[in-house]
C-alpha cells in the first residue's frame, strides 16, 4: 500500500522501517529531516514530502505518531495538514496517545471531508516497535480497521491487534493501561530502594519477587533493560508518561472518577522531570528515590 507516516521519532523510526520491510511504499514528513533517525528511514527507501498535506496527496493511509494532542490536531487539521491534501476515502490512523475527545473531534472533521479516522494507540515501548510486536488498540469503524489491518500487522503482534469500539475507545484503554504503567513502576522503584537500603541483594530480591505475587512486567522487563544497568535510555520518556497520566486525570474529571494513586504518581514523575530526567526513561524515577534514600540500585 501507499502509506504516509508523520512522526519519525523513538517509536516512529522503527515502525516506519517495519512498514518498508513489509513491502509498503512509505512517504514521510519530518520537521527536521537532517536528524539521524529520519536519514535512516530515507536510506531504507522512504520518500520525503514537504508537508503533511503532501503526504496525504501521496497516500492511501496516513499514520501519525506524534507526542501530544496539539501536534496531532496540527498535522491532521492544520493549514498544511492531512485533511488539506486528502482525497475521499483516505484513512488516517493516529497511533499517538492523546485525549479521547480530540480523537472524536478530528474524526468528525475528517468525516466532513469524506475521510476516515481511527485512533490506534500502541503499547510495547521502543523495543516492541523495533521487534514489530506492539499491542495496538484501535477505535473507529470496523470496516476501516479491517482495511488497514495488514498495515498494522507490519508493526504489531498479530494476535495483539484489537478493534475496541468507536473512535476514542483506543485512547481510553491506552490511558487506563498507562495508569498501571505509572503507578506500578513508581511502587516498584520504592520497593527496590527500600530493599537495597535495608540490606537485600538486588539480584536475589528481583528473582524472588518475580516468582511471587509482587511480580510485574515492569520488574521483569523495563527495570532490567533501562534502570539496573544505569542507562535510563528511553523506552518511554518520563515527559510522555507524565503527559499520559495528566490525560488520564482529565478523563477522570470528565467522568467524575477519583484517581488518588494516579494523582500521586503524576506528582512523582513531575519530581523526576524537575530533577532533569524528563527525556530519560520513566524508570529514572528510581534515581530520584535513590537520591532521597542515599543508596543506588544497580546490577
Amino acid at each position: 500500500m501507499q502509506i504516509g507516516f508523520i512522526g519519525i521519532g523513538v517509536m516512529g523510526r522503527p515502525m516506519t522501517l517495519n512498514l518498508l520491510k513489509a513491502g509498503h511504499e512509505v512517504t514521510i514528513f519530518a520537521r527536521h529531516p537532517e536528524k539521524p533517525e529520519v536519514q535512516e528511514v530515507l536510506a531504507a527507501g522512504a520518500r520525503l514530502a514537504p508537508s503533511a498535506r503532501a503526504v496525504a496527496i501521496a497516500s492511501e493511509i496516513v499514520i501519525t505518531m506524534v507526542p501530544n494532542s496539539a501536534q496531532v490536531e496540527e498535522v491532521v487539521a492544520g493549514s498544511q495538514g492531512i485533511l488539506e491534501g486528502a482525497r475521499k476515502g483516505l484513512i488516517i490512523v493516529d497511533m499517538s496517545t492523546i485525549a479521547p475527545s480530540v480523537s472524536r473531534s478530528l474524526a468528525e472533521k475528517a468525516q466532513s471531508k469524506g475521510v476516515h479516522f481511527l485512533d490506534a494507540p500502541v503499547s510495547g515501548g521502543s523495543q516492541g516497535a523495533i521487534n514489530g510486536t506492539l499491542t495496538i488498540m484501535a477505535g473507529g469503524e470496523k470496516e476501516h480497521f479491517e482495511h488497514v489491518r495488514p498495515v498494522l500487522e507490519a508493526m504489531g503482534k498479530k494476535e495483539n491487534i484489537f478493534h475496541v469500539g468507536p473512535v476514542g475507545s483506543g485512547e481510553v484503554i491506552k490511558l487506563a493501561n498507562n495508569i498501571l504503567v505509572g503507578t506500578i513502576a513508581a511502587a516498584t522503584a520504592e520497593a527496590l530502594v527500600l530493599g537495597v537500603k535495608a540490606g537485600a541483594d538486588l539480584e536475589m530480591m528481583t528473582k524472588i519477587i518475580g516468582a511471587s505475587t509482587g511480580s510485574s512486567w515492569q520488574l521483569s522487563n523495563q527495570f532490567p533493560l533501562r534502570a539496573f544497568n544505569g542507562s535510563f535510555e528511553p523506552g518511554f520518556m518520563t515527559d510522555l508518561l507524565h503527559k499520559d497520566l495528566g490525560l488520564a486525570l482529565d478523563l477522570a474529571h470528565e467522568n467524575e472518577v477519583p484517581l488518588a494513586m494516579t494523582t500521586l504518581a503524576q506528582q512523582l514523575y513531575e519530581e523526576s522531570q524537575h530533577a532533569g530526567y524528563g527525556r530519560k526513561d520513566y524508570t529514572s524515577l528510581l534515581k530520584v528515590i535513590e537520591t532521597q534514600a542515599n543508596v543506588e540500585v544497580r546490577k
